[in-house]
């Protein structure tokens, strides 16, 4: 049923014109195109992502349990020209907007330590103009493809941009979302305050200080807002997604050895300069509260063995069948920063996974 909703929503993106082009649409414009001759849905909500260089079980973790949920939304992701055995395939019967994307890379510093997104990068074939922007990490860059693709949806579809290789989806996010006037539309997503705050983070901490060091001081007493999901309609997240480019072009954190776009995302949060976008309604929802449940800082390496545990035993947010719960006790729509509890969960993900790949074979089997 999943399968034959998705085609008809397919067919119902067909053809169908994207919004006109604005003069804020005009830098983030691309040359590129979906792989495959697939189109956008300007209609539909959409999910984000950049995810490259991935098995095929890699990408279903993410693609597959997205789908199902019944999300019938476009899932868009930057894969890059060339995949791994399968993938291809695999991502064009999911029918994954797939950007081909290719960049170089230019500084001569390694891989960050905390993700394995490069430093230094230009973005080769992008821009129909060139990149005009410096080698920068590829973290930053997204935003720039973010924005890009919002540009294709109508203002009254909404929009999630994630971390791909840690993410999966136990229900549809879009789902719960309030879209009435006055509710928010910009959505964050906080890590567990019990065990991580700016100051107990080196890390956080120590990005804040691209903005001076009393910055990070000011802020101590925060929760950590994880740059690694967010949530918003499509007006709300293109200006958030601006204002990140903005401040990224203007402090060029990595110069200083801040290389994670965390750092913009919180300073942005803290100051209030978010809350002061225009139309904009930011909310902040802190670990499991909301469509994303951001896990990875309850396990995180530094944490006291006292106050670390299995999910079920010492957290008890796993029901009886597997899935991750928020404090309310329903299941999370969204679980980020699994790969932190991966022994205890990886199991349990590609089970949903496979689910949906049955679905899809069939569907192979019958001609469809």
């Amino acid at each position: 049923e999943a399968v034959r909703k998705a085609d008809a929503r397919r067919d119902e993106a067909s053809g169908v014109a994207a919004p006109a082009a604005t003069a804020a649409d005009a830098p983030f414009k691309t040359k590129l195109k979906p792989l495959w001759g697939l189109e956008h849905n300007p209609k539909a909500d959409v999910v984000m992502s950049l995810g490259f260089g991935y098995t095929q079980r890699g990408f279903a973790r993410f693609v597959s349990t997205l789908r199902r949920t019944e999300f019938l939304g476009d899932i868009v992701l930057a894969t890059g020209p060339r995949f791994r055995p399968g993938v291809e395939d695999y991502l064009r019967g999911e029918n994954v907007l797939a950007y081909p994307f290719t960049y170089t890379k230019v500084a001569k510093k390694g891989r960050r330590r905390l993700l394995n997104t490069p430093m230094g990068c230009v973005l080769t074939n992008w821009y129909a103009d060139g990149d005009k922007r410096e080698g920068r990490p590829l973290s930053y860059a997204r935003y720039e493809m973010y924005r890009t693709w919002l540009s294709f949806y109508e203002p009254t579809s909404w929009a999630m941009v994630f971390d791909f290789r840690d993410t999966f989806f136990q229900r549809d996010p879009f789902t719960l979302v309030d879209r009435s006037p006055k509710a928010p539309n910009l959505h964050l997503f906080a890590e567990n305050r019990q065990v991580k705050t700016v100051g107990i983070c080196p890390f956080n901490y120590g990005w804040l200080g691209c903005w001076g060091k009393e910055t990070p001081k000011r802020f101590s007493n925060n929760s950590v807002v994880c740059s690694g999901s967010t949530m918003g309609s499509v007006p709300a997240l293109k200006q958030y997604t601006e204002r990140m480019v903005q401040e990224m072009d203007k402090m060029k954190c990595y110069r200083k050895g801040a290389e994670s776009d965390q750092g913009y995302h919180n300073y942005l949060y803290d100051t209030g300069e978010l809350a002061r976008l225009p139309d904009v309604r930011v909310t902040l929802n802190e670990q499991g509260h909301g469509v994303v449940n951001t896990i990875g800082a309850m396990n995180g390496y530094r944490v006291p063995a006292h106050m670390k545990g299995p999910l079920d035993t010492k957290w008890k947010i796993r029901d009886p069948e597997g899935y991750i719960l928020n404090n309310d006790g329903t299941r999370s729509p969204v679980v980020h920063q699994w790969d932190r509890f991966y022994k205890e969960v990886f199991r349990f993900i590609d089970g949903l996974a496979k689910k949906r790949m049955v679905d899809l074979n069939k569907k192979s089997a019958a001609g469809g």
